[in-house]
């Protein structure tokens, strides 16, 4: 069986996306999320690793999206279960999928990620952890992504098989100990792959700004080693998200509808702003301008940035 593919990229309220992905001047009644949910089929929601939604404003982003039958959210968990001075507890994990329920009741939820800090190292502990907080995010489905290199060893990746939890694949830059590419674990039904852009220089520099950090566009020979990737997940998995996070100057956008297209063999709708700001990747895009929603009001999303259970010099962590 051939998993359904979701790919796309991590928030879409960015100011520096105006005129790169949306139009301008887009007028009050613009709603960014229907607008880019024309063009992508995923959008992991980034908001909620920094404050838990009501479910009121849940169930409004399922309803924004409500036509569009392929499309789905992956939600980032809140930094309290994962960037912690402690471990957090059971009750806290409650709370997050009582907030996010809406996505899941409208058919709207892919997965919760539950993104760790590269301080976050393979042990007893940790693992222990991962377990217990995956059983309490039930019943939704979930993905663990770590960082550091120790997560490669034997026993780690064994760990995430026996106990059917879904390790995501990361492209990241690779300085120090730091997880390669090559590492992931698809759960029973799902596999989860999240880019991060290669600006090795920015990574860990202190002084970098978020957009220094994830100011990266991806080639085509880069893309190309991850569609051999994506294609050879193992038959069996039902649906396999794909998160672009170089969203700086919308280039996840541009990378989320190229690596589309190579994987589809046909060329990606995309913003006509898009292939203004990016020519080069002209060769997988045509231009298709997407109807101007308008709506009774004006959202004003808030979402897509991140600091730092462990250490709160993470600061690259996204």
């Amino acid at each position: 069986m051939t998993p359904r593919i979701h790919i796309g990229p991590a928030g879409w309220s960015y100011p520096d996306w105006d005129g790169i992905v949306y139009p301008t001047p887009a007028g009050r009644a613009f709603d960014a999320l229907e607008y880019i949910a024309s063009y992508v089929d995923l959008i992991e929601i980034n908001s909620t690793f920094y404050r838990v939604p009501s479910p009121r404003v849940c169930d409004d982003w399922a309803k924004r999206v409500a036509g569009k039958n392929d499309f789905t959210f992956t939600v980032k968990v809140h930094r309290d279960l994962t960037h912690g001075r402690a471990p957090a507890h059971e009750s806290d994990a409650v709370s997050f999928t009582r907030a996010v329920a809406p996505l899941a009741d409208r058919g709207k939820l892919g997965s919760l990620l539950i993104q760790f800090p590269w301080s976050f190292r393979m042990s007893s502990d940790a693992r222990r952890y991962i377990r217990d907080l995956t059983r309490w995010l039930r019943p939704f489905p979930t993905a663990v992504e770590v960082r550091h290199g120790s997560w490669e060893s034997p026993p780690a990746r064994r760990f995430f098989r026996e106990n059917d939890i879904t390790l995501c694949g990361i492209d990241q830059p690779l300085v120090g100990d730091s997880l390669g590419p090559t590492t992931y674990e698809p759960g029973r039904t799902r596999a989860y792959f999240r880019f991060h852009g290669r600006n090795k220089d920015m990574w860990f520099k202190r002084d970098a700004g978020r957009d220094d950090r994830y100011n990266y566009l991806y080639s085509a020979a880069e893309l190309s080693s991850w569609r051999e990737r994506i294609e050879s997940v193992p038959t069996g998995v039902e649906r396999l998200f794909v998160v672009l996070n170089n969203h700086f100057r919308g280039q996840a956008v541009a990378n989320a509808l190229q690596l589309r297209a190579m994987l589809s063999g046909v060329k990606s709708d995309a913003p006509p702003e898009l292939l203004d700001a990016y020519p080069q990747i002209e060769g997988s895009l045509r231009p298709v301008r997407s109807p101007r929603t308008r709506i009774p009001v004006q959202h004003k999303d808030t979402g897509q940035t991140e600091l730092n259970l462990f250490d709160d010099k993470d600061e690259q962590d996204k």
